[in-house]
């Protein structure tokens, strides 16, 4: 039996809706990377409805600078335009999307954030099918909405449920992050300029603004870990935001052969250089989502964070914490006894299991 949605989209369609579908990401850029399972299935769905109508789908994604940044260069199959917003007065003026969407709406609006504006704004345009979050007592607006914040589940699986609404369907679908979907074709230009001259590296993704997240101490663990990669012949290459640049440059500073990009290349052209790595390393952050989500092997360390619930998604990506309780001073166990578990996690173990996941790859 055709689920009814699809059913209402085919009707929306032949009314003269837009062929357009617009979606408010998440804040984060790991809440980004793992919507996009329920996205590739519900594409699927929906893409194959509009194709027996003749017609396309324009996917059209609206988010913070963090998150829509990583589709600003997507394939136009897979997100036809990215409307990156700021704060403030650079957020979307919803009484203009209403003047424009008055006349002819979008097919739909999804909402996978907590903002209100565009849900707001697609309500009074009566756009034909509108889901979401309804956490912030969104859920007027919505025709089906879910709840989401706070439940004791993986962050990938708290939407399952809208994808199982709005296509009959609750198998979400992963799919690598290559530049073929995503662009960033530059990235590996810039590793190039680097100094990269084609030889086997490792991405390191070591800053975060989660301050208690850090791989402590760091004047110890990211060159530990160089070291050990240099040995294996493996180029270490440091990856972060402009944020990050300094850290970068005084870790790089210890290992003279890595190089530090740090700052340098756009989210799209971090996916692409971690795409091409003989394997990833990251700490609680964006950037081992990404890294996970290109396929490569990833290992990520966490520390405060409860990875049953945050672990990054990818068939080769596994995550590190250490002990959770202090070792008393007195015994010789040969781990810290200070910090998140996180500091607990030798570079040596990090190593170790990095190359059993690249030889199961």
């Amino acid at each position: 039996m055709t689920h009814s949605v699809l059913l209402d989209l085919d009707r929306a369609l032949a009314g003269g809706a837009a062929p357009e579908v617009w979606i408010r990401f998440p804040r984060q850029l790991g809440d980004v990377v793992m919507t996009f399972p329920f996205l590739r299935t519900l594409q699927q769905h929906w893409n194959a409805v509009a194709a027996a109508r003749g017609v396309q789908l324009r996917w059209i994604a609206v988010g913070h600078h963090i998150g829509a940044a990583l589709l600003a260069e997507a394939a136009p199959a897979f997100i036809a335009e990215a409307h990156i917003e700021g704060g403030g007065a650079a957020k979307p003026d919803p009484w203009a999307l209403v003047r424009g969407w008055r006349k002819r709406p979008p097919v739909g609006f999804l909402n996978l954030s907590q903002s209100a504006r565009l849900p707001f704004a697609a309500w009074l345009s009566r756009v034909p099918i509108r889901a979401g979050i309804a956490d912030n007592h969104l859920r007027l607006l919505y025709h089906h909405s879910i709840r989401y914040r706070n439940l004791p589940v993986h962050i990938a699986t708290r939407i399952q449920p809208l994808l199982k609404t709005l296509t009959g369907d609750d198998r979400a679908l992963w799919l690598p992050l290559t530049p073929a979907l995503l662009g960033g074709h530059k990235g590996l230009d810039k590793l190039r300029a680097a100094g990269w001259q084609g030889e086997p590296y490792a991405t390191l993704a070591f800053g975060t603004r989660g301050f208690g997240k850090r791989w402590f101490p760091e004047d110890r663990t990211w060159p530990g870990l160089m070291d050990l990669l240099q040995a294996r012949g493996i180029r270490p290459v440091l990856l972060g935001g402009p944020d990050e640049a300094p850290l970068g440059a005084e870790l790089a500073a210890r290992v003279p052969s890595a190089l530090n990009l740090a700052g340098l290349t756009t989210l799209p052209e971090v996916c692409a250089i971690q795409t091409g790595a003989w394997g990833n390393v990251a700490i609680d952050t964006g950037l081992a989502h990404t890294a996970a989500a290109t396929g490569r092997p990833t290992v990520t360390v966490f520390g405060p964070s409860p990875e049953v619930w945050f672990n990054p998604i990818g068939p080769r990506a596994l995550t590190l914490r250490g002990p959770d309780v202090d070792c008393d001073p007195g015994l010789q166990a040969n781990f810290p006894t200070h910090g998140s578990s996180a500091h607990r996690v030798a570079p040596e173990r990090v190593m170790q299991v990095l190359e059993l996941l690249v030889k199961e790859s």
